[in-house]
């Protein structure tokens, strides 16, 4: 559990602060408000990242881990 804790905060982290930045600069260009705006994007989307990256793991490792025992089977 601590593993799984620490990566999602870590992977929440990173695609966060990624992804908020490029929608940013997709949006507004780079502006003189450009780091305001990705602040505040990244502090709005952090948090869900987290719960979402959270929930799903696991579940979406089972998924890739059946499929491709099923793969190897055939």
């Amino acid at each position: 559990m601590k593993v799984h804790f620490t990566f999602t905060v870590l992977f929440s982290f990173c695609m966060s602060f990624l992804l908020s930045a490029w929608v940013t600069y997709v949006n507004l260009g780079f502006t003189v408000t450009f780091y305001h705006t990705w602040f505040n994007a990244f502090v709005n989307a952090w948090p869900i990242a987290f719960v979402v990256a959270f929930l799903v793991a696991s579940p979406i490792r089972v998924l890739v881990v059946n499929f491709f025992k099923n793969r190897e089977a055939l």
